[in-house]
């Protein structure tokens, strides 16, 4: 599995917040009320990268040789796939939270909007955080290639 690059996320962030925004302007022009934005959601995902994290820690350790005893390959090979969706789908909340943040901005002198205005924000940070989670534990569980297999170097040509 490739490493994910930060490109594609800032890519899916940027259009997840174009989107968002442009989908509010719409919802509210056509007279709805914007949908309210919970602090839960900020614990649901503060939970979720504390989640990746501790699923990753025991990879990480036996990958740098601290932990003895063995982890199954397929259980890192999901630990990666885990790590990875977080931060896919952390850059897509990023992207929605902007895009409600902008949406926010304009009329955050009145107070119940800058409520949630204040709530999106700590979302979008939140957000960030279960991206840089997912990469960091992405990052620190590939395991250097090994030189004994059959995908090793070359033998020695004979002298």
């Amino acid at each position: 599995m490739r490493p994910t690059r930060p490109g594609v996320l800032a890519a899916c962030a940027v259009l997840a917040a174009v989107l968002t925004w442009a989908v509010l302007r719409v919802w509210v022009a056509r007279g709805r009320a914007e949908p309210e934005l919970l602090w839960t959601t900020l614990l649901t995902i503060a939970l979720l990268a504390v989640v990746v994290v501790a699923v990753g820690w025991p990879v990480r350790q036996w990958v740098r040789g601290e932990k003895e005893r063995r982890i199954d390959a397929l259980r890192a090979a999901r630990t990666v796939a885990l790590a990875k969706a977080a931060s896919l789908a952390g850059s897509l909340l990023v992207g929605v939270f902007a895009g409600v943040v902008v949406h926010y901005l304009p009329t955050a002198h009145i107070a119940a909007r800058r409520d949630q205005l204040l709530v999106a924000v700590a979302d979008l940070v939140v957000s960030g955080l279960l991206v840089a989670a997912g990469l960091v534990v992405e990052r620190s569980c590939r395991v250097p290639p090994r030189d004994d297999g059959p995908g090793g170097p070359p033998p020695d040509p004979a002298p």
